[in-house]
Order: C-alpha cells, then sequence, then structure tokens
C-alpha cells in the first residue's frame, strides 16, 4: 500500500557527536559518528522545515546533516528542541526540503493509541544504508515503559517489527490511514527477543509539539518536561488493609506511603491518604487506571499534562473524602539520570575531585551497576532527597598533591561530602559557596566530614596552600 516515492519525507540524519567523560569532568570523549531517521513534519515555502526524530538519535550532537532517500545530497540541521525523558527531538533545516510532502500528523481529536494486533509500518535507514526500508509489523502491547534512553517511566509501544540501528527516529505509520502512529525509539539486543521493537506513541508525540509549537516558535519556548506527583504509593490489594483505612467497599486506589520534598504533592497531600481518583480517572487498587483505551499505570494520567496545569485529586484521607488540586511540577531526583547535551559539573579544592553523583557517573563501573560502589548505588535506588539533601556530592579523585599529602583514594575516594567546617551538604552549591566562605573568612582550616555509610572521615586542607595547588593541578593534569 506505500508507494516509496511518495515518502521523500522519511530523511536519514548524519551526527557527529561528543560525549563527555564522566570520569575525567574536564574533558570529553573522542568524537563520533552515527546514523539515525526522521520524518519531515512541516515543509516552508522556502524550502526549509522541520523533522520529527528521536533524542537520542540528536543527544550529544555537534553537527547533523539531512539527507533525502536516493539523493546525494546533505544540508545541515540543528536541534530547535528535545525532550530526552520521552525521546523526542525537533530538528530544523533551512533548506533542501523542495518537493517533499510532510509525513501527515493525527488532528488533536484523532490523537490515538493504537489498537493490539494493528498493522503498521517502520520507515528509516537501518544500518546506515542509503535507500528508504520499510517494515511491517503488529502493535503488541501497550504500556508504561522504561524509556532507555533516559530511564524514565513513559507511555510507549511495542511492536513486532526489527528496529535497528539507523531505523531509531523514524516514523511508524498506520496501515489502514497512512498517519503517523509513533516514533521507533528503541530495540531490544539479543537473540532471544528479535524483530521486536518500541515507539513513542502519538499521544505523547502530539503533547511535545504541543507544548512547544504553539507559537510556529519551537525554538524559544522550553521543552515540554513531564509533570510528576512525587509520591511513593502503595497497592492497595489486601482487603484487611483497605478496611483499615475505612474505604467503602466501592472505594478502589492507591495508598501515599511517602511525599517527595519540593514535589508537586507537598503541602497537598499526606502519608496515609487514599488516591481514588486523578484528574477525574478513577484508579484500581494495584494503581492502573484505563486511560485512552487502556489500562495504563497512573503515570500516563499526569503524563498528559504540563507542568503548571492543576490537577484535581479525590482522595480519602482518615475515612473522609475530599477533592484537592494539585499544581503539577516536574520531579527532582536525588541522584539525576538521562543527561545529555550537558557538560559534568565539578570542581577541585586542594587536589580533591568532588562532583554529584549521577547515573552517568555510576554506569563507568557498567551499564548494569553491579560492579559500582555498592554505597553509592544505593543512594541512586533509595537515597530520598529532603532539604538538607538535594544532591549527593562525591570526592570522585584524588590529584596528588602537596596540599592533600595522606589523603589517597582508598582512604577516601568515593566518599560522598556529609558537611564542610560542620555546615551541612545539601548539593553542589551549598559546597562551593562553603568552601569559598572559609577562604574568604581567612580560616587556618577546611575540614570536610566524608563518609561511605554510617562511619565518618575527617579531610583537612590548609586554605594557605589552596591557590598554588589549584594552579599547579590545573598546568600538571592540564584542566
Amino acid at each position: 500500500p506505500f508507494d516509496l516515492d511518495e515518502y521523500k519525507a522519511v530523511v536519514k540524519l548524519l551526527v557527529t557527536f561528543l560525549e563527555p567523560d564522566w570520569v575525567n569532568p574536564w574533558q570529553t570523549k573522542t568524537a563520533q559518528r552515527s546514523t539515525g531517521s526522521g520524518a519531515v513534519i512541516r515543509r516552508d515555502a522556502d524550502g526549509g522545515g522541520l523533522i520529527l526524530t528521536a533524542a537520542h538519535v540528536v543527544a550529544n550532537s555537534t553537527y547533523i546533516q539531512v539527507q533525502l532517500a536516493n539523493s546525494p545530497d546533505k544540508v545541515p540541521a540543528r536541534v530547535v528542541s528535545v525532550l530526552h525523558e520521552v525521546d523526542l527531538a525537533l530538528v530544523a533545516v533551512d533548506e533542501g526540503l523542495d518537493g517533499v510532502d510532510p509525513v501527515p500528523l493525527p488532528q488533536a481529536k484523532a490523537v490515538r493509541l493504537p489498537k493490539l494486533r494493528e498493522k503498521v509500518y517502520v520507515l528509516g535507514f537501518p544500518v546506515g544504508g542509503n535507500d528508504l526500508s520499510i517494515t511491517e509489523g503488529v502493535v503488541s502491547r501497550v504500556e508504561v515503559q522504561s524509556y532507555s534512553h533516559s530511564h524514565a517511566r513513559a507511555l510507549a509501544v511495542t511492536v513486532d517489527a526489527a528496529i535497528n540501528s539507523g531505523n531509531s527516529g523514524g516514523p511508524v505509520l498506520s496501515q489502514s490511514t497512512g498517519g503517523l502512529v509513533g516514533v521507533a525509539f528503541q530495540g531490544y539486543a539479543g537473540s532471544s527477543v528479535e524483530n521486536q521493537g518500541h515507539m513513542v506513541p502519538a499521544p505523547v508525540i502530539d503533547r511535545f509539539l504541543r507544548g512547544i509549537d504553539d507559537d510556529d516558535d519551537a525554538e524559544e519556548k522550553p521543552p515540554p518536561n513531564l509533570p510528576s506527583l512525587g509520591v511513593h504509593l502503595q497497592l492497595l490489594q489486601s482487603p484487611s488493609l483497605r478496611k483499615y483505612l475505612k474505604m467503602k467497599d466501592t472505594d478502589t486506589g492507591v495508598m501515599v506511603t511517602h511525599v517527595e520534598h519540593g514535589s508537586s504533592a507537598e503541602g497537598s497531600l499526606i502519608p496515609g491518604d487514599v488516591l481514588l481518583e486523578v484528574d477525574g480517572v478513577k484508579l484500581a487498587n494495584d494503581g492502573s487506571a484505563v486511560f485512552l483505551g487502556q489500562r495504563l499505570a497512573m503515570v500516563a494520567i499526569l503524563q498528559a499534562r504540563y507542568v503548571g496545569d492543576v490537577v484535581p485529586i479525590r482522595l480519602l484521607r482518615e475515612g473522609v473524602e475530599m477533592t484537592i488540586d494539585v499544581t503539577l511540577k516536574t520531579l527532582h531526583q536525588l541522584v539525576p539520570r538521562g543527561q545529555y547535551d550537558v557538560r559534568p559539573p565539578f570542581v577541585i579544592v586542594g587536589g580533591l575531585l568532588f562532583q554529584p553523583l549521577s547515573l552517568e557517573y555510576l554506569q563507568s563501573w557498567g551499564g548494569d551497576l553491579k560492579d559500582a560502589p555498592t554505597h553509592l548505588v544505593e543512594q541512586y535506588y533509595d537515597g530520598i532527597s529532603g532539604p538538607d539533601k538535594k544532591e549527593v556530592v562525591v570526592l570522585s579523585q584524588v590529584l596528588s598533591d602537596e596540599a592533600n599529602i595522606g589523603f589517597t583514594f582508598d582512604s577516601v575516594g568515593l566518599d560522598y561530602v556529609k558537611s564542610v567546617n560542620g555546615s551541612p551538604v545539601a548539593d553542589m552549591h551549598r559546597f562551593v559557596a562553603a568552601v569559598k566562605k572559609s577562604i574568604k573568612a581567612g580560616d587556618e582550616f577546611i575540614r570536610l566530614e566524608v563518609t561511605r555509610g554510617n562511619v565518618p572521615n575527617i579531610v583537612v586542607l590548609e586554605t594557605s596552600k589552596l591557590k598554588q595547588a589549584d594552579e599547579t593541578i590545573r598546568d600538571r593534569y592540564q584542566i
């Protein structure tokens, strides 16, 4: 049913990218090249336009070119908006799209999730080929999944169609309408799961495009980050627990067990609240809800909204039913993950290198984290942020110098900082501020309390040695 000549709107992206070095954060890794796919969704009168692709295709990019199918010509492109959480990006070109008809997008009222067993076609340029490839498949699953690019949980669709290297970012079209139903974003590695991949579904794409392009000026608007309630929840599948919470036989929902500091729910929800409905959608005892015609995890309801939206939540508090309006915010994570297009923050004090703990840093020991330091992995999985703990500041390296003699990597390396001269360290900003304050005040020593758990170590630096040490270390290590 598809004529290859009609799909000039599917393009190949050639990307040069430069990844930061999260272990030696003052430098970058070697520049690399990769390819991906995209779809023209808007063409301007002058031959320029916008291309929808996957965020991981253009992550950390330094130079991008776009090439049409069966064409030797390449035109430069630039990223105008990216939302790494759901692996979507918009790329703009100023020329080269003359005669290209954009891929049809569903109208707002027609945005939907595909049905199970619905036939779809994945279009793109797999394995770096120059000829457009079309692969047929069917929808096999619709659910909230973990995105491999961002490690965020969001709505996704599994398709029984090969999504190979180079296919990423390409459009997934409905066989029945020919319209866009998704963007290919990841496939399974390994022979045990063949010809299966995932796509970002139309409702998520529609939210992304509406969030940045309401005024036709995508480059001037921030990306529409995903909101979150910022609560920990317990399922209520125990009849005894539901009875204890004074729920009616007809009530279903989930219980709040913890409210994150600075979250949407702070000041509105409290531990013990039973959430019955979110934004008018009834919750089941397993935390799911019927939304967009499918039974999905509750997070899908919230992620259809934008940061700043006010969402009503019907709940039960000590047996009393009430409705509370919550203003949505993004989720602050104690240990950030899915960081791209940024340089790792760090500071060197007397040859000691400090940086915020991140998933990217932990993955320097391997992607599965099994060889990463246990006490830092525990902070990633179980650490909870609060007013006095917004980041985990790690002493990640000891660059040997006279200023730090006696403090070796084996003795204090990979400890995280608890205090500077007795002042608690909540994040990198407060850490740097405390060090500068001590130097400015003329203190003889800077006393750092660091730890790998409950037992602290004390690191003491002489402030009189710091200025010379910093100059020597920057020259010695080419920082």
